[in-house]
């Protein structure tokens, strides 16, 4: 993610300085300070029958074509159980209830810079369907002994302590 160089309230330049002992863009005109903080982000972590662990095929970079949790960024209107509902639909065509907060990560996206992962569990309900949509290309169960190598440390780390 590029940093701003304009201030997006007054349109000075912006310049670099220390404030609060961290070295931020700021504005000397309307002393708008910049701060750059994670973008957040819900992984989903949904079990079937207590043995087998929802993953996707990832249909976007970063990662194209691995598996990882089902999720996606939380949209500025939405809360982390709402927004883990969307993307668990989106993505997989499953709806959950939510369950518990499993968790939370950071990771440093090349894409997006710094993510902080919030982990949560989501039940399933009776009858479940996989359909593929959005940003994943498959969906499917695996048994939790034999899951693929998952490229994301911060997902690697939720389904330990998920399924500890």
């Amino acid at each position: 993610m590029k940093d701003f160089k304009y201030c997006p309230h007054c349109k000075a330049r912006l310049e670099w300085d220390i404030v609060e002992g961290a070295k931020r863009l700021i504005c000397k005109k309307c002393k708008w300070i910049y701060y750059r903080n994670p973008l957040p982000v819900v992984a989903c972590l949904v079990l079937r029958d207590k043995t087998e662990l929802l993953l996707i095929r990832r249909g976007i970079e970063p990662a194209k074509g691995r598996w990882a949790l089902p999720g996606g960024f939380i949209e500025f209107t939405e809360d982390v159980e709402t927004a883990g509902k969307r993307e668990l639909f989106e993505e997989t065509g499953v709806r959950g209830s939510t369950g518990r907060l499993i968790g939370i990560e950071s990771h440093i996206s090349v894409m997006y810079g710094p993510l902080l992962v919030m982990g949560v569990e989501y039940k399933l309900g009776k009858k479940v369907t996989l359909s593929v949509g959005d940003d994943a290309m498959d969906a499917r169960f695996f048994p939790i002994l034999k899951l693929p190598k998952i490229p994301f440390k911060s997902h690697r780390n939720l389904i330990k302590a998920f399924l500890e």
